[in-house]
């Protein structure tokens, strides 16, 4: 309960601050709109040095390959997602306390700042790296590699889709297309980014000609 305590209240200081005004610097919503995000956040600057390794590759790389290529020492520090034949790509942080940056680069995703161990939230755009999320099924093999070239083996179990009826809101409620059930932003949070261990991998659907129509999350659980 503290723990739900602590995210609302920062939840509701991040609307907080969206209200009253972000200090004028170059932001962009993370679908290219105006408008901040308290599940995706806004993008605010590219991560160029970032080295590509994505795209075509992850159809050839190995696990063990595109493990040694992530790898920078640092134990602890996640620098990699990988799916056999599907997507190799390399993990980047948000700055502290920036939960609104998400990299630009195409074949790389963001670690969510905001979202405490056990669980791993991981942020990429519709257009980007998050185009692939789309493609996880339940079932499929997905592993986090660590700076130190660690592996760890997690099952894709579930995939929730849900309409944001304000999409362009930051306090919009969400439906679950799945149910109907309505629920809050802070609900949301809960639900996917608190609980036990597991990996989180959220992008945005588009829909109906708007880019921002609603949230996609993939739930990948831990696996012998």
């Amino acid at each position: 309960m503290k723990r739900l305590a602590l995210c609302l209240m920062i939840i509701s200081a991040l609307i907080s601050i969206w209200l009253i005004g972000w200090p004028r610097q170059n932001v962009q919503a993370a679908d290219g709109g105006g408008g901040y995000r308290v599940f995706l956040p806004a993008v605010i600057n590219g991560g160029g040095d970032i080295p590509a390794t994505g795209g075509q590759a992850e159809a050839v790389l190995t696990l063990e390959t595109f493990a040694a290529q992530v790898a920078d020492g640092q134990a602890g520090v996640i620098r990699g997602i990988y799916v056999e034949g599907m997507l190799a790509f390399r993990v980047d942080q948000q700055p502290s306390g920036d939960y609104l940056y998400i990299t630009r680069q195409p074949d790389t995703v963001t670690q969510f700042g905001l979202v405490q161990p056990p669980v791993i939230g991981l942020l990429a755009h519709n257009t980007l790296a998050g185009a692939k999320f789309f493609d996880l099924r339940a079932g499929m093999r997905l592993w986090i590699i660590e700076g130190d070239g660690q592996t760890h083996a997690y099952r894709v179990s579930q995939r929730f889709e849900y309409q944001a009826l304000q999409p362009d809101s930051p306090t919009s409620d969400f439906k679950d297309l799945a149910s109907g059930e309505i629920l809050i932003a802070a609900q949301v949070f809960a639900r996917h980014y608190q609980g036990k261990p597991h990996v989180t991998l959220q992008t945005c659907i588009a829909r109906e000609g708007v880019s921002t129509w609603g949230r996609l999350f993939v739930i990948a659980e831990p696996a012998p």
